[in-house]
């Protein structure tokens, strides 16, 4: 989808995700900010190419995946084929406007469970967000979420699709609702950044990833997931693991030794291949290509979880 909204006097829904969360796997609101000022103060600005290709890859995939999500959603609906198209203009809202990848008009109810299992059931007119994922990891990235919100707030629609073709070939349908405490983040979010357009100010630095702060459970989260039970589950399964690789361990260190012992006969007596007893044992030295491993310009997404029990 081409860019269709305006720097520095509409903030884009490629940009949602940053803007709410402070960054994303491409983009910074620190950036996202300065490059507003200058657009608003008329100074053209050069796109850092970091992600070029990431953006090329995309726009040829584009039709193409939105091809195969019509088509699945088709087969879904049976004899009742949905309707999608392109949008050429924006959607606007005051300081915000969205390019839609695509706008669906279903001619049936059309059912689709989200990451928690729960069926959610959408009708008449919705949004499909296209992505390609080369790090997909079953689930949709919450700055894609956002961006999906974010449309939906300017062209006043309550469901979109989330259409992703990941690194293996396959391709997700992850449904996204209308959440008014979303939309809610996202305006005050919104807000702030407005705030330092008008009166050039400037973001706090970014908190260093490890010093985080923890907080209270939000009013919304379900009570019943029971989220310190299965904390505590995981810590004491990480005990157990604990206890049985340092077994492992021990089992290694002694299967070493009786290796070690083997390699030493062999060698002593100039013997590669023997048959002892119903055992082959083979044991040679040889030359093999040494590799190296060397650090790359390309990132990868990797997950960092970890569960800590605090001492009382």
């Amino acid at each position: 989808m081409p860019k269709l909204t305006k720097t520095g006097y509409e903030i884009g829904s490629s940009e949602a995700g940053a803007i709410v969360l402070g960054k994303t796997a491409f983009q910074n609101r620190h950036d996202i900010l300065q490059k507003h000022k200058l657009a608003k103060a008329g100074v053209e600005t050069i796109e850092r190419d970091s992600n070029s290709w990431a953006l090329e890859r995309g726009n040829h995939l584009e039709p193409a995946i939105a091809g195969m999500v019509e088509a699945r959603i088709n087969r879904m609906c049976g004899e009742y084929p949905c309707q999608m198209w392109e949008p050429t203009e924006p959607f606007q809202k005051p300081r915000a406007a969205a390019s839609i990848d695509r706008i669906i008009k279903l001619m049936v109810p059309l059912t689709l469970k989200n990451i928690h299992g729960e069926e959610i059931t959408m009708s008449g007119t919705g949004i499909c967000e296209i992505k390609s994922d080369r790090y997909h990891h079953g689930r949709p990235k919450l700055e894609w979420t956002f961006q999906v919100l974010h449309q939906m707030y300017c062209a006043d629609i309550y469901w979109g699709i989330i259409g992703c073709f990941d690194q293996d070939f396959k391709l997700h349908l992850y449904p996204v609702e209308r959440s008014a405490n979303l939309l809610g983040i996202m305006k005050e979010a919104y807000a702030e950044f407005w705030h330092l357009v008008d009166t050039d100010g400037e973001y706090p630095p970014d908190r260093d990833p490890d010093d985080v702060l923890a907080v209270c459970w939000p009013d919304e989260w379900d009570t019943n997931a029971d989220i310190p039970g299965m904390a505590k589950e995981y810590v004491d399964k990480t005990e157990e693991l604990a206890i049985v690789r340092e077994k492992e361990r021990e089992i290694n260190k002694e299967r070493d030794e009786i290796k070690e012992r083997l390699v030493d006969k062999m060698y002593s007596e100039q013997i590669t291949v023997v048959d002892a007893d119903g055992y082959r044992i083979h044991a040679e030295y040889v030359r093999k290509p040494k590799r190296k491993m060397v650090d790359t310009d390309e990132e990868q997404e990797t997950l960092k979880f970890s569960v800590k029990e605090l001492s009382a």
